[in-house]
């Protein structure tokens, strides 16, 4: 653990983490959420997911900021393998894999993710972005994913169960029993905002674990000192509410979704604050005893909330992430 005072930004001191004397309820994490939704023609033979607002490839993408890579192909072996080492050195140990069905895109991404997580020690989950099937297509996916990649030895699990993490859609899509019943023993940890009463009282029943995918709605227009003070009135009686449940707390470098064309606005957009929003989460994180700390996001460029390199950034992001994440392991 580093110093027991540390000061975010100006007059923002934060008193030291309590000592904790209790064991752990589950084995610390820190998860990033991975998009493998991006593609070029070199590799896949044409564009995905980097188009701008009329399609247009690759004159522009429709992102605030622009990657060191470049407009990469997430089926590309040597980017995947390099993608896991700048996440492994920036001590998070687990990804998110975002997942949209079998046979997709992302789905034919997933076991060159796994094998180069397992070479690097991370370990892999999928995030269920949405269900179209209903309660047979959910019982089908989930089976398919576990049957398919459960077993592999980079898999996440907690005390021998498989994790699966379902997006806010996917529970909309599906009732949260029948996500239960799909899972069956997997671990299933949901986008459920503790804020929403009436959707938690219905869905948190059916999770193991509670998470908030992104925390813009929440701190837009904050300054890192509100955020701070926003997390110590939010977490504790969040806490509460989830109860014996696992407990995440997300923390985003920033959020900015604007150039994304569809979205209704205004969008709720949160500045970077030169690292400072980054900084304050992740210590409200730390000082709220999470369970979990989920990183959104590696690389969810559309949206802003990346920590991978970027042109304007540089890999300022993967190094501020570095000591929180050691801070929280070791804590």
């Amino acid at each position: 653990m580093i110093a027991r005072r540390t000061v975010l930004g100006a007059g923002l001191a934060l008193a030291a983490t309590p000592a904790l004397s209790a064991p752990r309820r589950y084995p610390r994490q820190v998860l990033a959420f991975y998009y493998p939704w991006y593609g070029n023609p070199k590799t896949s033979g044409r564009w995905f997911h980097w188009q701008g607002p009329n399609n247009e490839a690759p004159r522009q993408s429709p992102t605030v900021n622009h990657p060191t890579l470049g407009l990469y192909d997430s089926h590309d072996p040597a980017l995947i393998a390099r993608h896991v080492a700048q996440a492994k050195a920036a001590g998070i140990t687990a990804l998110i894999v975002s997942w949209w069905g079998i046979d997709s895109f992302e789905d034919k991404a997933l076991p060159t993710i796994l094998d180069a997580a397992a070479r690097a020690g991370l370990r892999v989950t999928v995030y269920l972005e949405s269900q179209r099937g209903g309660e047979a297509g959910a019982a089908r996916d989930v089976e398919y994913v576990l049957r398919t990649y459960a077993r592999h030895p980079a898999w996440l699990d907690v005390r021998g169960r498989p994790v699966l993490f379902l997006y806010l859609q996917a529970l909309r899509d599906v009732p949260a029993r029948a996500w239960r019943k799909a899972a069956g023993r997997a671990f299933l940890i949901g986008d459920v905002s503790p804020r929403e009463r009436e959707d938690f009282a219905a869905w948190a029943p059916s999770m193991d674990g509670i998470h908030v995918y992104v925390l813009a709605p929440y701190v837009k227009g904050m300054t890192p000192a509100q955020m701070a003070a926003w997390a110590d009135r939010t977490y504790p009686a969040w806490r509460r509410l989830v109860g014996d449940r696992l407990f995440c707390a997300t923390v985003i470098p920033g959020f900015d979704d604007t150039r994304v064309p569809g979205r209704p606005q205004p969008r709720p957009t949160v500045e970077r604050h030169d690292g400072g929003t980054y900084r304050a989460l992740w210590e409200a994180a730390i000082r709220h005893d999470a369970d979990w700390v989920l990183v959104t996001s590696f690389n969810e460029w559309h949206e802003g909330s990346e920590i991978e390199p970027s042109r304007e950034h540089g890999d300022r992001y993967l190094r501020l992430t570095a000591p929180y994440a050691r801070r929280f392991l070791k804590a």
